[in-house]
């Protein structure tokens, strides 16, 4: 093999700087072109305070994370015990060899395929579906669920690699998502794990998960905070929809969702669910399903919904227009998604992606004005509608109050809308913030 002289390393170097240089010089016309010279300037402007996160990273808890690790790993035990005595040989949930070889061989059940794939599946959904179908499997399925949750738990959180100094850090991709949402998985040296999804833990169907937040904790002298964008999606969306009621309860502090199950005449929790779902888009068949209601039903909440805000379905129908006659929709920050493919499927991707795409452009903005702002201030991570980080707890009086001023920056519709933000704070964890 031939090594390469320093000389050919210079050319090669300077032929890609000036390479790199005319794409830029063509890109940034094209920007220009467009109109999106200032969404471009923006999203370069995270480069540094993304590093920044990604070079100082989290400060870990290494005892409470073997204690963790280590009660986890008991849990798993005793689930692998159940199917030796249940089945008379061993399970690994895992395992989709295993998995299909015992519920569509040895027990003969239908077998259920994921309509992406093609293929047969026992992915969660299919493990739901055959609950109910075949009641008496519901204490196995259980137990694989949990099994499932608790290894997840265990492998993807509390055992992921730290860097040689101890510390959690990751990889955050700035053009991530479509939606602008930062994406984060392993750094560039196989270390950390998936930062955006690091789970508070909690009652799950009768399976006490752990917190797992509780073991970023602040460096010596220093508190930790979490900085929350409260209901940040539907703020966007009634400003979106420009509906004066809405918007007068979300200002006066009124239970929106209580009274929306007013309206539309459900239960609070399953109003909220179907009210969100028909806010971005889903059709009478959809909510129906989802919500477990007749076609005809769901035909006479939405017109109810429709009636008592208008906003909503005019918000709807610019939007489709919006596809129909310029193939995109736009943000007020003035962002872009572009979209090919027949308007009558694309409705409800669109509206999702108007405030999804607003919320994450939103939570950078104010990391931005924290990084240059406040340099006592470190943000740690970021988490779709919220930030986490730490700073000097002797400086808590101060900082505190000037994190919450640079959080309130309005969103630029004619009716600026500020979103609330709730700050909690510890001396002790992420989880522990309150």
């Amino acid at each position: 093999m031939r090594h390469e002289s320093l000389d050919e390393h210079w050319a090669y170097n300077c032929e890609d700087t000036v390479r790199t240089l005319e794409c830029a010089e063509v890109e940034t016309d094209m920007l220009a072109q467009m109109g999106l010279t200032e969404p471009n300037a923006a999203q370069q402007a995270m480069f540094y305070p993304v590093l920044d996160a990604m070079i100082r990273g989290v400060r870990i808890d290494l005892a409470a994370r073997a204690r963790m690790a280590g009660t986890l790993l008991e849990e798993l035990t005793k689930r692998e015990q159940y199917f030796l005595s249940i089945l008379g040989h061993p399970l690994n949930p895992a395992s989709p060899k295993q998995m299909k070889a015992l519920f569509y061989d040895d027990l003969r059940q239908k077998i259920i395929i994921n309509r992406k794939t093609g293929q047969p599946t026992l992915d969660d959904d299919a493990l739901e579906t055959l609950g109910t179908r075949e009641p008496i499997l519901r204490p196995l399925l259980r137990r694989i669920a949990e099994y499932r949750s608790l290894g997840v738990f265990l492998a993807t959180f509390v055992n992921a690699p730290l860097d040689s100094d101890e510390r959690m850090r990751c990889s955050y991709n700035i053009c991530g998502t479509e939606t602008y949402r930062l994406a984060s998985r392993k750094n560039a040296f196989g270390s950390g794990t998936n930062l955006q999804n690091v789970p508070k833990g909690g009652d799950e169907e009768g399976l006490e998960l752990p917190n797992i937040r509780s073991l970023f904790i602040p460096d010596p002298g220093y508190t930790f905070f979490d900085m929350d964008l409260e209901r940040a999606d539907l703020y966007v969306v009634v400003w979106e929809s420009d509906d004066q009621e809405l918007k007068h309860m979300l200002r006066s502090g009124i239970d929106v969702h209580t009274e929306n199950a007013k309206v539309v005449g459900m239960p609070r929790q399953e109003a909220k669910k179907w009210v969100h779902g028909t806010n971005y888009g889903g059709s009478p068949r959809t909510m129906a399903i989802n919500c477990g209601i007749t076609v005809k039903q769901a035909e006479s909440m939405q017109r109810k919904w429709f009636e008592a805000h208008p906003g909503i379905l005019k918000w709807h129908q610019r939007t489709e227009s919006q596809l129909r006659t310029r193939h995109f929709v736009e943000n007020k920050y003035g962002y872009r998604r572009f979209y090919f493919d027949r308007v009558e499927a694309l409705l409800p991707e669109a509206l999702a992606w108007i405030p999804q795409s607003t919320v994450a452009l939103h939570i950078n903005r104010i990391w931005l004005r924290i990084f240059t702002s406040l340099r006592d201030v470190q943000v740690l991570l970021q988490v779709h509608d919220s930030l986490a980080g730490q700073f000097p707890t002797k400086g808590s009086p101060t900082l505190v109050p000037q994190l919450r001023d640079l959080a309130q920056l309005a969103v630029p519709y004619s009716d600026p809308l500020v979103i609330p933000v709730n700050i909690k704070t510890s001396t002790a964890s992420w989880g522990a913030c309150e």
